[in-house]
Order: structure tokens, then C-alpha cells, then sequence
């Protein structure tokens, strides 16, 4: 069969070739008298956003031919005349939030906090019983930022608080600011802009000498700077300056507290104070260190009261107060400071620590109420109110505690737990029904946990439901022995429970399972020898007895007051 002479082909369609957009945001502009460049889109820098930036075109002769536009004139290389950064607070705590734990002490994400101060902004940071915050107040030199930490303070912190913020700053501005004690520096700040913003955007780096930071404008959500050339020199506020005097005084100490080198650290300090005698920041710093030294407290004390109240010595003075039997004073200088404090987790700490050293039960119950009204999610107040109430015998409030806790909690993993830590307050202050549902509630989100099915054992073994119990005791055997840790004490129960169901040899059985060098040894060994005497087994109990004996002689860790119950 003959080929064709032609093959029919289909019809060429046009190549679909992307449009190249050569708009960038940069457009001409007249200031100050002479041709410029002004990039009129915000560019964001991390959380940081760069407003109306202009660079001048000094040497142009008028007139200028302007039709070729912006690509004529943005390879030129002009000077920085003006612009405008603003920080959004919000987009910053978003930017941060996975950074900051390990600066207190915590392997998990924290929760920071930013907000404005007149001259500075405040942070804060919180996990569990942790909170720290301080002031970071604004102090640049002309071209410079300048940043000085101040009026740090914390609890449960373990260490002074100037260690852990200072950490703070440097997980936030290690990578741009150089810093020296508790001032950070960030060198011409309009260069580094010109730099990182104008060759990305296809016109030339300006000259950015001369070009100064104003003031820092405070805002409900946000920081904003000026930046401009015209700029006179920026006058700081007494209290900045005050910062950093006390600043250059503590350099090498505030080096070697966020190093961690906390006795080196007191050596600087005390040689600071006799370079500037009884200053009462310097003189804090040095309790605050030998605030956690057993044996230092009196001294703490004594240097405190050299230079002012204690009472207005932070959260120091109120433990040194405490520590010193002044309870009173200690109480009114909590009070004091929390209900000065800005930052909410650090006020509920401060309610609560006064809620501990409070002797009556009224105050004691306020104090915990303010401690969750400041911070709702703060789960340590809950958990003092929660058993506070219990202890009153207030289950409804209990209860309203509980609920609130498992509802902050985050994951079901986060909500077992607090079930299960329910169960067991509520069980141990004597309120079955309601154990049993917090138990309850913790497999449902956990349906195979061995402490959880032991919980609610217990409870039914409490309310007299001892087969029920049974069941559930050897239930959450097996599940531990599949999760190779089995509950000694859900042994102990269960031979309870087939002892009162007149099983007692295999109620023996069970506590011979018991392992050695847990807790719950002393009661498992003085039970089982007690057991083998009512079956009349006199060789075996003598063989408990003698165990429970060597346990007394052996274990330092166990009460001997506790162990003559079993003898």
C-alpha cells in the first residue's frame, strides 16, 4: 500500500511562556529636595516590618530625564534618608515560641509574652510552676540599637533571674546583637536594612552613615522606630540611664550568670559594691544567689536590710522574710508584688506562694482565688484551689476545678493525665463516686493504662464492691505486665481484696509479687508475715518478719516509726 505523499499533522499550538513580572515595589520619589527611591510596600523581616524606606540620589543636576523610569536610576548608589520599623507583638510571640524553653530550664515549647513599657517593651515567659519577666528598655546611640534588660524577676526558677533572661535575649538576638553583661548592641541598624532589603528588590546598597534611631513609639500591639538622618540625638529617661549605670557596673557578673558560673558571678558582685557601696541592685543580685545556699540566708538577709526595706527587695525579700519567721512581713510583700506584677503567670505564682504562707483558712482561699483569677490557665493554682476545696470538703468546686483542667489540656495524652491526677485527689480526700468518674474519664482516653484501672479498683473496693474491684485489679496486672511495669500497689490492693473474699493463699501470692526496692516493699513483706500467721504458717511468717527487719536495718530510706507498725 502506497505511503501518502503528505501526512496530516495537527496544528501547531502556541508555547505557553510565563509573563516575566519585573514590578518590584520600589517607584521615584522627591525628598528633601532631590530625586530618590522609595520602596512603598511594607518588607517583612521575620517579625520585624520596614515602612516607607527612601534613599536620596545626591548629584543629580536638574532638570532629569525621568521617562526611563526606576531602572534607570535604582543602580545608583544614593544615601539612606528616612524609614519606619514596626514590630507587631502578636507576629513576635508567634516567632518565638518554639525558642525559649530551654533559657528557664524547660525541654518543652513555652509560652511568651510581649507587651508595651513606656520607653521598652516587657517579656515574659511561663511553663508549670516557672515564670520569669523583665524589662528590655530602649537606649540607642545614634545609628546603634541599644537594648538593657532590667527589672528582671521570677519564681521557681531555681537561680537569680537575671541567668535565665538574659538566655532569653540571646535566644531571641543572639544571631544580630552582640552582647556585653545585660546590654545588647545592634551596630548601624540602616545599614544592615539597606544591605538586606535593597539589592533583593534590584537597586543598589545606600550609604546609611549619620542615619539615627529615634524613639520608641508604644503601641497596644505594637513597637514602631523611626529611623531617619535628620533625627536629633535620642535624650534617655532616668530609668534607662539608671539601667545602664547598674549595667556597666555588673558586666563581668551578669556574664557569668548566664554562663551559669554563679559563684564567680557573687565574686564580680561583691567587688561591684565596693566600687558603688549598698546599691540596692547589686545588693539584691548577691541575695538572690545566696538565697539558695543553705547556710548564706542570714547573710542575705542582713545585706538587704543595709540597703532598704526587704519587703521591696522582690520576691527574695519575701523568701528571706519568710525564712527569718517574719511571716506577716513576708505576706504583705507578696501581696505587694503580686498584685503589682504586669505579667499574669508570674502575679498567679506570686497569689499562690502567699496562699502557702497564709495561716488562715479565709486567706489562704482568697489568695488561691486570685491566683486563678489573674491566670485561668495556670494549672498549678487550679491544682492548690482543687485541693484546697477538697480538703474543705467542697466537691462542687473541686469538681468545677477538675473540668477546667481538662479542658486546658491540650491532646489526650495531656488529658489522661489530668483525669487520672483528679481520680487520685479526689480518692485520697474520700469522695468514691467521684473518683470513679474522673477514672473513668481517664480511659477513655487512655483505654489500656494500668494506673488508671487501678485507680478506679480502688474505688470500688472502697465503696465495698470487692469483686468488682478484683476483676479490675487483675486487669490492670495484665495490662502492666504487658507494659513491663506493673503497679506494686494494685498488687497490694488486690491481695486486699482476696483477703476480705477469704482467698488468702492467693492473696500470699500476690504479694510475693511485689518487687524489692520499690516504695510499697515494707507494707507487701509485713503483710504477706501477717497473712501466713493467720494461716498458721509460723516458719513462713517468721521469714517475712525477718525480711521486714533486714528491710529496717538495710534501707536508710524507710521511717522506723513507720516500719514498727509491721513488727
Amino acid at each position: 500500500m502506497p505511503l501518502p505523499s503528505r501526512v496530516a499533522r495537527a496544528p501547531k499550538r502556541p508555547i505557553a511562556v510565563p509573563e516575566r513580572d519585573d514590578r518590584t515595589p520600589i517607584r521615584l520619589t522627591v525628598t528633601r529636595g532631590a530625586l530618590g527611591l522609595e520602596v512603598y510596600e511594607p518588607v517583612e523581616l521575620g517579625p520585624l516590618s520596614v515602612q516607607g524606606l527612601t534613599v536620596s540620589l545626591p548629584g543629580l543636576a536638574f532638570p532629569v530625564d525621568l521617562s526611563g523610569g526606576v531602572p534607570v536610576f535604582r543602580h545608583r548608589r544614593g544615601e539612606f534618608e528616612c524609614a519606619e520599623l514596626e514590630l507587631g507583638l502578636a507576629e513576635l510571640e508567634r516567632w518565638t515560641r518554639k525558642s525559649l524553653g530551654d533559657a528557664i530550664g524547660v525541654s518543652e515549647d513555652v509560652q511568651a509574652t510581649f507587651w508595651p513599657l513606656p520607653g521598652g517593651v516587657g517579656v515574659g515567659v511561663a511553663h508549670g510552676t516557672k515564670a520569669l519577666a523583665f524589662d528590655v528598655l530602649w537606649a540607642p546611640v545614634e545609628g546603634h540599637a541599644r537594648l538593657v534588660v532590667s527589672d528582671e524577676r521570677g519564681v521557681g526558677l531555681g537561680a537569680p533571674p537575671l541567668g535565665p533572661a538574659l538566655r532569653v535575649m540571646d535566644s531571641l538576638l543572639g544571631k544580630v546583637a552582640a552582647r556585653v553583661g545585660r546590654v545588647l548592641r545592634i551596630e548601624d541598624v540602616a545599614g544592615r536594612l539597606a544591605r538586606s532589603i535593597l539589592p533583593a528588590l534590584g537597586a543598589r546598597a545606600a550609604a546609611a552613615a549619620g542615619v539615627r534611631l529615634g524613639s520608641l513609639e508604644a503601641e497596644p500591639e505594637r513597637l514602631r522606630v523611626r529611623l531617619d538622618r535628620r533625627l536629633p540625638p535620642l535624650a534617655s529617661a532616668a530609668r534607662t540611664i539608671r539601667a545602664l549605670e547598674v549595667a556597666e557596673l555588673a558586666a563581668e557578673a551578669d556574664n557569668h550568670l548566664a554562663a551559669g558560673s554563679v559563684d564567680t558571678a557573687r565574686q564580680y558582685l561583691m567587688a561591684a559594691l565596693e566600687r558603688a557601696p549598698r546599691h540596692p541592685v547589686l545588693a539584691r543580685q548577691v541575695a538572690e544567689i545566696d538565697a539558695w545556699v543553705e547556710g548564706r540566708r542570714e547573710a542575705a538577709l542582713g545585706l538587704l536590710v543595709e540597703t532598704g526595706p526587704v519587703a521591696e527587695a522582690g520576691v527574695v525579700g519575701v523568701e528571706l522574710l519568710a525564712h527569718a519567721g517574719d511571716v506577716q512581713g513576708a505576706m504583705a510583700a507578696a501581696e505587694a508584688l503580686a498584685t503589682a506584677e504586669v505579667y499574669a503567670p508570674l502575679a498567679s505564682l506570686m497569689w499562690l506562694r502567699l496562699s502557702e504562707l497564709s495561716l488562715e483558712a479565709g486567706e489562704r482561699f482568697r489568695a488561691l482565688d486570685q491566683a486563678v483569677a489573674r491566670a485561668p490557665s495556670q494549672a498549678s493554682a487550679r491544682w492548690a484551689r482543687l485541693a484546697a476545696r477538697l480538703g474543705r470538703g467542697d466537691i462542687q468546686g473541686a469538681m468545677s476545678d477538675a473540668e477546667h483542667l481538662e479542658a486546658a489540656a491540650s491532646g489526650a495524652a495531656a488529658r489522661h493525665r489530668v483525669c487520672l491526677r483528679a481520680g487520685r485527689e479526689l480518692l485520697s480526700a474520700g469522695f468514691l463516686r467521684e473518683a470513679g468518674k474522673s477514672f473513668e474519664r481517664a480511659l477513655r482516653y487512655c483505654p489500656d493504662d494500668a494506673e488508671a484501672t487501678w485507680g478506679l479498683a480502688k474505688a470500688f473496693s472502697d465503696a465495698g464492691r470487692g469483686a468488682r474491684a478484683a476483676a479490675l485489679l487483675e486487669r490492670a496486672i495484665e495490662l502492666g505486665e504487658a507494659q513491663g511495669r506493673v503497679p506494686a500497689g494494685a498488687l497490694i490492693d488486690l491481695a486486699r481484696v482476696l483477703t476480705e473474699l477469704g482467698d488468702i493463699p492467693a492473696a500470699i501470692a500476690r504479694l510475693r509479687q511485689v518487687p524489692a526496692r520499690v516504695p510499697e516493699e515494707l507494707e507487701a513483706r509485713g503483710t504477706e508475715a501477717r497473712l501466713r500467721s493467720r494461716l498458721g504458717d509460723i516458719a513462713g511468717a517468721s521469714l517475712a518478719f525477718a525480711r521486714v527487719r533486714d528491710l529496717v536495718e538495710l534501707e536508710p530510706r524507710i521511717d522506723p516509726r513507720r516500719a514498727a507498725t509491721w513488727l
